[in-house]
Order: C-alpha cells, then sequence, then structure tokens
C-alpha cells in the first residue's frame, strides 16, 4: 500500500486523527505527512477540517439560489390592466433547483452559492439543508440582497413573462472558486448554471477540463449564454432549450435554419463543434434532443398533466446527472431527465417534493 493510500486508509477510521498521530502510526516525519495530506486535497480525495472525504459519486452544483415569487393568473393575462393571480413564494434558483432535486434522488449533493447575510438567505440555506443538501461550500455576504426571481403565469401554468435581481451571484469569481477549489475537486460531477459571471464559467471550465472532473452547464437563458467562452471544451455537457441554443449556434434571433428534427441536429452539431462533449436540448412538449460524439437522437416527451413549467429544465438535468452518476449512456441518461421532467410538470413546486428514485423508474415505465 502506497503512503497516499496508508492515510487515507487512517482518515476513514478517524477522520479527526492528527497529523502527529498519522506519523506516529506510519513511522514517517509529521512534516512528510503534512505533505501527503496537501496533495491529496489538492487531488479531493480529502477536503476541509477533519479531512472530509469525497463521497463517491458525489456532485457540487454553483450557481444560483434566490427567493422564488410566482403570480399565476385567474383567467388570460392583459397587458396594462390589473390581473387577478394567486400568488406562491418558495426557494428557487437553478442550481440550488437541481441541488434539492439530486437530493431528493438519493445523491451526495452540496451546493456553492452566495446569498445576502439577510432573512431571506438564511431561510433559503436552511431550507436548502433541510432537503438534504450539503450547504456548506455557500456563502453569507454582508451588505448584499439575496437574489429573487418573480414570474408571471398564464392560466394554464405557462410563463409570461419572468423578472431577475441576480446581481450578488456577481461576487462568485475565479477568486471564490479557487478558495473552493477542494469542495469542487471532492466531487464526480460540477453542475453550474450560467447567473455566474463569464470569467467565473471560463475559469471553471478550463479547471474541470484540466481535471478530468464532468462539468454540466444550464445556459438559463438566450442572454445568460453570451457569458459563455467561444470555445466550450471542459464542458461535459450543456442544456439549452430551443432558444438558448440558436444562441449558442449563432443564429441569435434570426430565422433558424431548418425546422423540427433537421433543425435541432444542425443546432447541435454547431454547438459541439464548438467543444462541448454533449449537448442535450430541451424541447417543451418536444421532449428532447440529445446529441454527442456518436451523434444524435430525438426522444419525445412523456404525457403529462402540466400545473407548471417553471422547475421542468432544472429537474430535467437533475435527472440526467443521475443517470450519468448510475453510469447510464446520455441516451438512456435522457430519458431518467425527461421521467424527472414529467414530474417536476404535475407540482407548482420549483423542485418537486414528489420526487424520489422509486417515483423516478415509475415516470419512466409510464405511457
Amino acid at each position: 500500500m502506497d503512503r497516499e493510500q496508508q492515510i487515507l486508509s487512517f482518515i476513514r477510521r478517524n477522520p479527526f486523527v492528527s497529523q502527529q498521530e498519522l506519523a506516529d502510526a506510519i513511522g514517517i516525519s509529521r512534516s512528510a505527512v503534512a505533505g501527503y495530506v496537501a496533495a491529496l486535497t489538492r487531488k479531493g480525495s480529502i477536503r476541509g477540517r477533519a479531512y472530509v472525504l469525497a463521497e463517491e459519486g458525489s456532485v457540487i452544483c454553483i450557481g444560483g439560489a434566490n427567493l422564488d415569487s410566482k403570480a399565476r393568473g385567474k383567467q388570460p393575462l392583459r397587458l396594462g390592466a390589473s390581473n387577478p393571480v394567486s400568488v406562491t413564494e418558495s426557494c428557487g434558483g437553478v442550481a440550488r433547483n437541481i441541488a434539492a432535486n439530486l437530493a431528493a434522488l438519493s445523491a451526495h449533493v452540496s451546493l456553492l452559492t452566495a446569498v445576502g447575510d439577510d432573512k431571506a438567505g438564511h431561510w433559503l440555506l436552511e431550507r436548502t439543508a433541510s432537503q438534504g443538501v450539503d450547504i456548506g461550500p455557500s456563502v453569507f455576504l454582508n451588505g448584499e440582497k439575496t437574489g429573487s426571481y418573480t414570474a408571471l403565469l398564464n392560466e394554464d401554468g405557462e410563463m409570461f413573462v419572468a423578472y431577475a435581481d441576480m446581481d450578488i451571484y456577481e461576487r462568485i469569481t475565479p477568486a471564490m472558486l479557487q478558495e473552493k477549489w477542494p469542495h469542487i475537486a471532492a466531487s464526480k460531477l460540477v453542475v453550474a448554471d450560467a447567473n455566474l459571471p463569464a470569467d467565473s464559467l471560463a475559469w471553471l471550465a478550463r479547471r474541470c477540463g484540466e481535471e478530468a472532473i464532468a462539468l454540466f452547464v444550464d445556459p438559463i437563458s438566450p442572454e445568460k449564454t453570451k457569458k459563455l467562452p467561444e470555445r466550450l471544451d471542459g464542458i461535459a455537457a450543456i442544456f439549452p432549450n430551443l432558444a438558448e441554443a440558436r444562441q449558442l449556434a449563432g443564429f441569435g434571433e434570426e430565422p433558424p435554419p431548418a425546422e423540427g428534427e433537421a433543425e435541432w441536429a444542425e443546432l447541435a452539431r454547431l454547438i459541439l463543434a464548438r467543444g462541448a462533449g454533449h449537448v442535450l436540448i430541451t424541447l417543451g412538449k418536444h421532449g428532447a434532443y440529445c446529441a454527442g460524439p456518436g451523434g444524435g437522437r430525438h426522444l419525445p416527451a412523456l404525457p403529462v398533466r402540466v400545473v407548471d413549467v417553471t422547475g421542468a429544465g432544472d429537474a430535467f438535468l437533475a435527472g440526467v446527472a443521475y443517470g450519468v452518476l448510475r453510469g447510464e449512456s446520455y441516451d438512456d441518461a435522457c430519458r431518467s431527465g425527461l421521467a424527472a421532467a414529467r414530474i417536476a410538470l404535475e407540482t407548482a413546486d420549483s423542485s418537486s417534493g414528489y420526487l424520489n428514485e422509486e417515483r423516478l423508474a415509475e415516470a419512466s415505465r409510464e405511457e
């Protein structure tokens, strides 16, 4: 057994063992132990105080956690008029929602986000922790306001318009990510959303690529896709909707080059050419288009009674991540994503309280 494995063996038995105790047990100097511990920390095999071991198959989600407010019309919405609505508030944010969904699927998941040192920020992270997410990497920032997202939905649950106050995420800088790198490197999979600043997204893609850590990216919106680097090397999979895919492929507001599956295939080809490993385009009622080195294919949506579309994309990405962590191909993982989206569509919550491994398996089988 080499020294690093020997040290890990002792730490597994007692995470609070001191470096001097390790030195005495192994028969080497304390300074030599410190060197091995530093190397193991850089690799991500251990992290934080008490030599916290990396969980096998763990995920870290990096990006937004905000207060969601949803107003749903009780009748067709009219511009320039007062509209009767019902209003709900809940935890939101793309990275946070994905983390909560993965925790519901029994994944070892942590969240790296920034919230204000205010009532909303403390409530958000306390609620997220109660859902099984490790919030240890997240930070409270004095003098900053917790992010907020306000959506106006029509009577059918489809989004009419939304407003986002996300300035706080500009504070998740490359320097902060470097400081949190032991948490990131300890994960088998990293999920990031485009709430992060452009330089942070580029830094994360480069580091994950260098360290061969799988990175999933949610572009969030056509405008925020512009934050992504020109080259997408280092991104194992990117998850745009159709509008975001058009932006990523360079078409912007121009008419699409084709319609239906021909367009989806062309968009995926162009995004793959930028360096992404896989492209999974979410298509609403049409399902998803999954493309990678072996080609692409369209997977139709599962039948569903739509209550609210807001959290469906987050659930889809979480379902795909769940499948990939279980060793599934991207096609099979995409089916898990569609099943998770189906469950999310049937509830008004941004992260469905009905999602679990058993329900996901059932939703995958139901026609």
